[in-house]
């Protein structure tokens, strides 16, 4: 096998030549593809919610003023415009796809779309009555159950559940316990489905909640008034990581994002982005979307799992001088591969919105190979390194493992494969036959997070 049969062939001939200048035993070489971003018009002048169908390669859009749900493709063009849905708040996405649950602030009830037909198909009566302090305007799917949030009056918010799974649906209004002052927004994530979180923010004084709802109830295992160290002003967006121990919140001040445990509400660390986080959402393997509604700041930072300092930030292009885009609240939301964000946008002076596509989240990644400077011919030599990059990688990830027995000929072979451990860390065994200097190439092809990488190593086989 030769090597015109590497999907890299560019790549691999930068590294021979690379060796060939100086054959050291350690060396690593990453490259990151360029991606354009795009952004979109909306038909829509309102938005409180987001939702991504993987299924069908579709966008939900809220538009509550308008009484729609605006659904564009993955490019921002627009799909489909379902009128009718009064007041339409929050979504919840169901777990196979098929069904896309509306928050009817307006009609004080809950609406299904299919998202193959995008056609309502049912209504359900939430019993809290309609209108700006009665109805839902908050969806999570956890527990078995659809979760929303809603307000009791001007002052006070709710929690309240419908089940689905009888052969009525069955609404349970007022769980929780009395501690907002206004309709919460709801967090869940699909891997730990028992574990909700609401969180309210009136002035300086947000309430944050934890529930275990595995019994079908909103059992209360953690609350916190005025969370953080800072406190926290206008609560804008909330979002749980992946295991569901933590929840990350955007509060207008103080100006970074918090994070919180969710087994007892501490202090877990704070995320430095800039002024009036608007927007925060986490992607499947637990890389951070932050988002604020600055004029003059980045308006989108990225961070990986566990580090507090953004690895890529994006600041939206104003349409003149002397006007102004800015992040939506809640305006922020991953495709499930974590291949692509979506962003919400505004522009001074105009009332119609904007759909940003950032196709770029993938991240330079390098390939770092090491193995003795000489090993003998017919004898196992190991070869041992690691993949780096400010994201982790997931399990099933590997690299290809190509020898060149002559580096002057150029030509090589593809001799097997090696798993990637979480840390990014392999290793390979081989039994080189021929003598003299023999090159060594790992080759990772990327995936939608991390860039193709290639790493090489020189060893000089001796005689047995």
């Amino acid at each position: 096998m030769r090597i015109r049969q590497f999907a890299e062939r560019a790549a691999l001939s930068a590294a021979l030549s690379l060796s060939l200048l100086g054959l050291g035993t350690t060396t690593g070489f990453g490259t990151t593809p360029a991606a354009a971003d795009t952004s979109t018009a909306l038909p829509i002048s309102s938005y409180r919610d987001m939702a991504v169908d993987a299924a069908h390669q579709q966008v939900f859009l809220s538009d509550p003023f308008g009484d729609n749900v605006l659904v564009t493709d993955y490019s921002g063009q627009v799909v489909k415009l379902i009128g009718g849905e009064d007041g339409a708040w929050g979504f919840a996405l169901s777990s196979d796809s098929s069904t896309l649950y509306v928050a009817l602030r307006d009609a004080g009830a809950i609406a299904a779309i299919d998202t193959a037909t995008l056609q309502e198909t049912a209504r359900y009566d939430t019993g809290t009555g309609a209108g700006a302090y009665a109805g839902p305007t908050s969806l999570a799917s956890a527990g078995g159950k659809l979760w929303f949030g809603y307000s009791t009056d001007i002052w006070h918010g709710a929690l309240g559940s419908l089940d689905l799974s009888g052969p009525q649906p069955v609404v349970a209004l007022g769980q929780g316990p009395d501690l907002f002052r206004g309709s919460p927004h709801l967090a869940a994530t699909p891997k730990h489905p028992d574990t909700l979180v609401a969180a309210e923010s009136d002035g300086n004084n947000a309430a944050l909640a934890v529930y275990d709802v595995s019994t079908g109830q909103a059992n209360t295992q953690a609350m916190r008034v005025a969370p953080g160290p800072d406190g926290c002003a206008s609560l804008q967006d909330l979002a749980l990581t992946p295991d569901a121990a933590r929840v990350v919140v955007a509060c207008a001040a103080p100006y970074y994002h918090q994070a919180f445990r969710t087994a007892d509400l501490a202090d877990d660390g704070r995320y430095t982005t800039s002024h009036y986080p608007d927007a925060v959402a986490i992607a499947p393997d637990g890389t951070i979307a932050a988002g604020v509604d600055g004029a003059s700041e980045p308006d989108v930072h990225l961070f990986a799992p566990g580090d507090s300092t953004a690895y890529k930030t994006w600041d939206f292009p104003a349409p003149s001088p002397y006007a102004t885009t800015t992040l939506q609240p809640g305006g922020l939301a991953w495709t499930p591969d974590a291949g692509r964000i979506f962003a919400v946008t505004k522009d001074s002076g105009s009332s119609s919105l904007t759909l940003q596509v950032l196709n770029h989240p993938q991240v330079a990644t390098t390939v770092t190979v090491q193995a003795p400077a000489s090993s003998p011919r017919n004898q196992d030599l190991t070869l041992t390194g690691k993949l780096e990059a400010p994201v982790g990688f997931g399990t099933g990830s590997s690299v290809d493992i190509w020898r060149i027995d002559d580096p002057l000929a150029g030509e090589g072979t593809l001799i097997g494969s090696a798993p990637v451990a979480a840390d990014g860390s392999f290793s390979y065994t081989d039994r080189p036959r021929a003598k003299g200097n023999v090159q060594y190439t790992v080759q990772y092809y990327g995936d939608a997070r991390h860039a193709y990488a290639y790493g090489s190593v020189t060893v000089d086989i001796t005689s047995d």
